[in-house]
């Protein structure tokens, strides 16, 4: 039995990263294609932890419920209801000419919930790949965890190259048939703002690694400090690199927050690295970083700001109309997933692209999910509060460095999410499930984990 489980979570471990891989280097994880084969392995290695890893002694009990229902509040949005009561539900008077019209035709529509109840079984099943990570980022032994984080940065490392490459040479080549955004690193993006949270997220746990390997005591024992030195040098020119790409992206957000980043990693890793040097080195180390920062990226990010109006950007314009979908929908919103057709009702004549995303995470999930979506915002908050103060007071070693920067980065994309859509981009919501993972995850020996005991592992 133990043999069977250990099988299982090998391969568990095996399709995290696979996930972890392909999402990003298939163009961010768009295509339905690309969608399928996602939702196929990440509905696999969701079975396999389930099996195999004590999900529910290492998830903490309010995040398992938070879990639980906001999957539930999804799937009742694809339960069929009457035409009596669907006529009851807000914003539905546009659609009854439509409802109309099929019965005369002789044709009795199935109405649910979601006005595009199809649309809703996709948004569902893309997140699975997402819970499955987070799950099995929580759930997975030690040695797993930190060879999966390894997996990530090494992803990271690669499309921040190649972001950089892209940058350097602008030749058509290294853009791998995606239209470039202009002059700017985008790796296997399609957008370069996505690209630029990607960074933004892997950039908090390569200041935390390096960091910690420079500031550890072990670092001045002889028969140990070429290998940390070894490590504070992989570490850092990791960080280097991808704190460059994040820059060369020239997303206006992006840049900003990469700085964000890099100022709340030094702040928050400034006295805890050791020796009564760690401040002034960890004071340099900011400095250098975003001073690099502010000479290579910010002139041409300025540059978009005077060639262009901020405030004449087309995403105000789409909040504004999305606005308007949330008071015509709530409190029920209107469906998982409907925004890019449901848009449609409220886009002016002059816009006359076709609007596929809110261009504001928060506003498209109060527009497909009302008072529900608000309910999942607000309890997430929470959660992310009650994280920090699980951290409180904790051993500062490998992993409790890992975990502020996972909260650093979680915190980045939150920003982000009022000016994007990342969290509708399947590459980054898998990120973003390993970085809660990772923030959330139980320290070993913390009350209420596995009866199972397990060797520690030497990081």
């Amino acid at each position: 039995m133990k043999k069977i489980t250990n099988t299982s979570e090998q391969l568990a471990f095996l399709l995290a990263c696979f996930l972890i891989i392909i999402a990003p280097l298939l163009y961010s994880g768009k295509g339905a294609y690309t969608k399928m084969l996602l939702e196929s392995t990440g509905l696999a290695l969701l079975g396999l932890s389930l099996l195999a890893l004590p999900v529910f002694e290492r998830v903490y009990k309010p995040i398992q419920l938070f879990l639980i229902t906001s999957l539930a509040l999804t799937s009742l949005y694809l339960l069929p209801i009457p035409e009596s009561m669907w006529n009851t539900l807000p914003g539905r008077d546009f659609y009854h000419p439509v409802i109309s019209w099929l019965q005369q035709q002789q044709v009795e529509p199935r109405l649910y919930f979601s006005l595009i109840p199809t649309e809703s079984m996709f948004a569902l099943l893309s997140l699975l790949a997402p819970l499955a990570i987070f799950l099995f980022t929580t759930s997975s032994s030690q040695a797993r965890f930190k060879n999966l984080i390894t997996v990530f940065l090494c992803l990271a490392a690669f499309e921040a190259a190649l972001g950089l490459i892209q940058y350097a040479s602008e030749n058509p080549a290294f853009h791998f048939g995606i239209p470039p955004n202009g002059k700017s690193a985008q790796g296997t993006y399609l957008n370069r703002d996505h690209f630029a949270a990607l960074m933004e997220m892997a950039l908090p746990l390569t200041i935390a690694l390096t960091l910690y390997t420079l500031g550890r005591k072990e670092l001045h024992q002889h028969d140990a400090s070429w290998v940390k030195l070894h490590e504070t040098l992989i570490f850092g020119s990791l960080m280097l690199l991808i704190l460059l790409a994040g820059i060369f992206t020239r997303s206006r957000a992006g840049v900003f927050l990469v700085l964000v980043g890099v100022l709340l990693s030094s702040i928050a890793f400034a006295r805890h690295i050791g020796g009564r040097q760690s401040v002034g080195i960890t004071t340099i180390f900011a400095t250098i970083a975003i001073g690099t920062a502010s000479s290579i990226g910010l002139i041409p990010v300025l540059n978009r700001f005077v060639g262009q109006d901020p405030l004449e950007d087309e995403r105000w314009r789409i909040a504004q109309h999305t606005i308007e979908g949330i008071k015509s929908f709530f409190p029920l919103g209107s469906g998982p997933g409907t925004f890019p057709d449901v848009y449609r009702a409220f886009q002016p004549v002059e816009q006359m692209h076709f609007i596929n995303n809110a261009h504001n995470d928060y506003l498209e999930l109060l527009f497909d999910m009302g008072a529900a979506g608000a309910f999942i915002i607000v309890s997430f908050l929470l959660l992310y509060i009650y994280g920090w103060v699980k951290l409180w007071g904790k051993k500062w070693d490998r992993l409790h460095f890992l975990q502020i920067a996972a909260g650093i980065s979680i915190f980045l994309i939150l920003l982000h999410s009022f000016t994007d859509f990342n969290l509708h981009t399947p590459a980054n919501m898998i990120v973003f499930a390993l970085m809660c993972g990772i923030f959330f995850r139980k320290a070993e020996g913390e009350k209420h984990l596995s009866r199972k005991k397990t060797p520690p592992v030497s990081w």
